[in-house]
Formats: structure tokens, C-alpha cells, sequence
């Protein structure tokens, strides 16, 4: 009984604390947040202020590489995939921001795993890992 009574509340404390072993990621926890790109594969790219990414309505995404794209994507078991429904293909004269257009393509139509760690997002697949800075405008 004792036993029994100290199970139930370890498991009460460790729910009302948010440490559940459930982390699924909803649309409402990304919708209308900025996200700006602090780390590409284990190197810091604090250089590259401009490379973010932000969701919208309906998991409608947007950012910038090199190039400007959008993409409307589907959440599901913590896993994002999708289309590119537009990018301007531009050629950068940084040749690291010119291979990141291809990484966040290949992440977004290819699926990718997503996670949300304090106020960073992390994108990544079997190759590649994106980790975005929370950065929201207001």
C-alpha cells in the first residue's frame, strides 16, 4: 500500500511539474513564431543573422536561407514534411548559405524530426541537424 502510495505520487508531481514522457509538438506550438538558424550541424553561425524561419496559419512555413521560400507543411508525430510551394533560388556569394537552401529543402520534402528544447527548435534528419534561436518579433 505504502508502495503503491508513493508511486501515485511521484507520477502526480512529475505531471503537474510538465516532466511527462508525452513531448508531441502541436501547430499552435509553432504557429506565428520566429526562429532564427544559430547552429548547422554542430557549427555556430552567428554570421548568418538572416537565415531564419517562421510558421503561420494552416503550417504554412517561410524563412530564408540564401534564397527567400515558403512551404506548406504537415505535423505529425513529431515530424514535419512537405512542399515547397515557392523559392527564389538566388545564388549567395557565402557558399555555406548557399548549401543550407538545399538542406532545408531536402529537410522539408523529405521529412524531417522536430523538436522544441527550451526556446530552441531543432530540425533534423539522417544527415543534417538545424537549430533555431526562438526570436519572435514582439
Amino acid at each position: 500500500m505504502k508502495k503503491s502510495l508513493l508511486l501515485l505520487s511521484v507520477s502526480v508531481i512529475f505531471n503537474l511539474s510538465g516532466c511527462t514522457s508525452s513531448n508531441s509538438i502541436t501547430e499552435q506550438d509553432l504557429m506565428h513564431h520566429h526562429y532564427v538558424l544559430m547552429e548547422n550541424n554542430g557549427l555556430s553561425l552567428p554570421v548568418f543573422k538572416n537565415a531564419d524561419l517562421e510558421f503561420g496559419e494552416n503550417m504554412m512555413m517561410i524563412g530564408k536561407m540564401c534564397s527567400e521560400f515558403s512551404a506548406q507543411i504537415k505535423l505529425e508525430n513529431n515530424m514535419i514534411k512537405g512542399q515547397i510551394i515557392n523559392m527564389t533560388n538566388i545564388k549567395c556569394q557565402n557558399k555555406q548559405l548557399d548549401l543550407l537552401d538545399n538542406v532545408i529543402k531536402k529537410l522539408i520534402i523529405d521529412g524531417a524530426n522536430i523538436q522544441l528544447i527550451d526556446t530552441k527548435l531543432v530540425l533534423k534528419n539522417n544527415q543534417d541537424t538545424l537549430i533555431f534561436q526562438l526570436k519572435d518579433y514582439m
